[in-house]
């Protein structure tokens, strides 16, 4: 399952781009409203309706600076705690780099969360697999091939990168490695 937290405040309309396209009946989208971002086009409620993805909308009614922001981030783990049992992606879908702290501290906690400007800018279940594939292909480490993709999706910078391998290999030997290896797969990252 998938689960997109849209901060419609920040991304409005354009977060909401690959609704139709790239969600199947797997996804969830929660989209988090206020007064200050209220409005939809026709256009995107239609194609909101022909989402295969389960859909629902969040009134944020508090008028403080950053309402929307911390009640998005209490619902995150409202919603990793009602999952913990299964195999999810979590997805913040907002330009606010406000949202970049909260994926250490789940990555840290082995779940897999990314923020993204909208939603078209990732297909989770193909391009998740497809990496973990390609790191497997470069590594040859079966044990560690998922949360070394999940961490290439997850962090933006190859320090950020390199920080989390240390984590999960307590010889930085084979950390150092590792990076080496995969270092083909982080061309995108700063």
């Amino acid at each position: 399952m998938n689960y997109y937290l849209i901060d419609y405040e920040n991304v409005g309309s354009e977060g909401l781009k690959g609704v139709v396209d790239n969600l199947d009946a797997e996804s969830s989208v929660i989209l988090f409203y206020s007064q200050n971002a209220a409005k939809i086009t026709l256009e995107i409620h239609i194609k909101m309706h022909e989402s295969k993805a389960k859909i629902q909308y969040c009134k944020v009614e508090a008028e403080h600076k950053n309402a929307l922001d911390f009640q998005l981030a209490s619902y995150l783990g409202y919603v990793i705690k009602e999952n913990q049992d299964k195999q999810c992606s979590y997805f913040i879908v907002s330009k606010d780099t406000g949202f970049s702290s909260l994926v250490p501290f789940w990555e840290e906690r082995k779940i897999n969360i990314k923020l993204v400007a909208e939603i078209s800018k990732q297909n989770p279940q193909n391009s998740a697999n497809e990496l973990e594939q390609k790191v497997l292909n470069l590594t040859q480490d079966k044990k560690h091939s998922a949360d070394i993709a999940r961490i290439i999706l997850s962090q933006k910078t190859k320090v950020a990168i390199n920080n989390a391998l240390m984590k999960i290999f307590s010889d930085t030997k084979e950390s150092g490695k590792i990076y080496k290896l995969i270092k083909p797969l982080l061309a995108d990252k700063e």
